[in-house]
C-alpha cells in the first residue's frame, strides 16, 4: 500500500536493507568495477597497453568468464548463496595487489629496452619553444620492436637553454606510451582479467536471488532496488574515480587505488560473514 513506509519505516525491514547493502552488494559492486572497469583504465593509463589490444585483452576475459554467472548462479541453488559470494569478495582482497602488480611488472618498457629492444625508425624530434623565454623543449619519439611481437613506443623530453655562447641541455625522463604485448604475454593478461571476472561472477551470480529471497514479496521491489543500486552505483561507481584520485595523489605506489575495493570488500566480507545467512529460500511467493 505504501511501499517507502513499509519499506523503510519498520525497523526489521530497515535492518534487512542495511544488511543487504553492507552485508552483500556493496562488496559485489567494487567486485565487479575493479574487475572489469578500472581494470581497463589500469591497463590504459597506468600500464600504457595500446588502445586497441586493451580492449582486445578486456572482451576476452570477459567473453570467456561470461558463462560462470550462470554457473555460480546454478550452484548456489544446490549449496546457497553466502559462502560463494563471500569466497569471491574474500579472492578479491587477497588477489587484487598481486595480479594488477603482475601486469604492471610485465609491461615493464624500461627492461623491454635495456634488454632486446630494437629500434625500428629514426627517432622524431619535435622542436617546441617556451614563450618569452631562452628555452626550447626537444620531444623525441622512437619506435621501439623486440623478438616476440611486443612494440612501444618511448617519449623523451630535454629542456634546451640557450644563453649568449653556451647550449646547455636539461635531460627529461623518458616515458613509454602504446605497447603492444607479445601473442604469449597477451594470452596471460587476458588469463588475469579472466580471473577477476570469475571472481565477479561468484559474487554477481548469486546476488539476484539472494535479494529476492531476503525480503517478502509486499516489500521486494523497494527494499532490494535501494541497496543494489546504491550498492552498484555509489560504491561500485566509485572505483574508478576514487582509485584514480588516489594514484594520482600518492604517485610512490602505483596500486594504491586498489586499496579502496579492498577496503570496501574486506568490510562487507566481514558483515557477510556474521549476518548473513545461507539459507536457501524454497518459497519465494511469502
Amino acid at each position: 500500500v505504501n511501499p517507502i513506509k513499509e519499506s523503510f519505516g519498520h525497523k526489521a525491514n530497515f535492518k534487512m536493507v542495511l544488511l543487504a547493502l553492507f552485508g552483500a552488494v556493496m562488496g559485489q559492486g567494487v567486485i565487479w568495477y575493479t574487475g572489469q572497469f578500472y581494470a581497463q583504465s589500469f591497463l590504459e593509463n597506468t600500464v600504457k597497453i595500446e588502445f586497441m589490444q586493451n580492449r582486445e585483452i578486456l572482451l576476452w576475459g570477459i567473453a570467456l568468464a561470461t558463462p560462470f554467472f550462470v554457473v555460480f548462479g546454478w550452484l548456489s541453488d544446490k549449496v546457497g548463496r553466502k559462502w560463494i559470494m563471500l569466497t569471491g569478495m574474500l579472492l578479491g582482497v587477497i588477489f587484487y595487489r598481486p595480479i594488477f602488480g603482475t601486469m604492471l611488472k610485465d609491461a615493464d618498457a624500461n627492461k623491454w629496452k635495456t634488454e632486446s629492444a630494437i629500434l625500428i625508425s629514426e627517432p622524431n624530434i619535435k622542436r617546441d619553444t617556451i614563450k618569452n623565454s631562452n628555452q626550447e623543449l626537444w620531444t623525441s619519439t622512437s619506435n621501439f620492436k623486440l623478438a616476440d611481437g611486443t612494440e612501444f613506443i618511448a617519449v623523451k623530453t630535454d629542456t634546451i637553454l640557450t644563453e649568449i655562447n653556451k647550449v646547455q641541455t636539461v635531460e627529461g625522463a623518458t616515458t613509454y606510451k602504446d605497447k603492444k604485448l607479445s601473442p604469449v604475454l597477451k594470452w596471460k593478461f587476458i588469463f588475469l582479467i579472466w580471473i577477476m571476472i570469475i571472481f565477479v561472477t561468484m559474487v554477481y551470480g548469486p546476488v539476484a536471488a539472494f535479494l529476492v529471497e531476503l525480503f517478502p514479496t509486499k516489500i521486494r521491489y523497494t527494499s532490494m532496488s535501494l541497496p543494489y543500486h546504491i550498492g552498484n552505483g555509489v560504491f561500485g561507481g566509485l572505483v574508478p574515480f576514487i582509485a584514480t584520485l588516489l594514484a594520482a595523489t600518492f604517485t610512490a605506489d602505483p596500486l594504491v587505488g586498489l586499496w579502496y575495493p579492498i577496503a570496501v570488500a574486506a568490510l562487507c566480507f566481514i558483515i557477510g560473514l556474521f549476518y548473513l545467512s545461507n539459507k536457501i529460500d524454497t518459497n519465494v511467493n511469502d
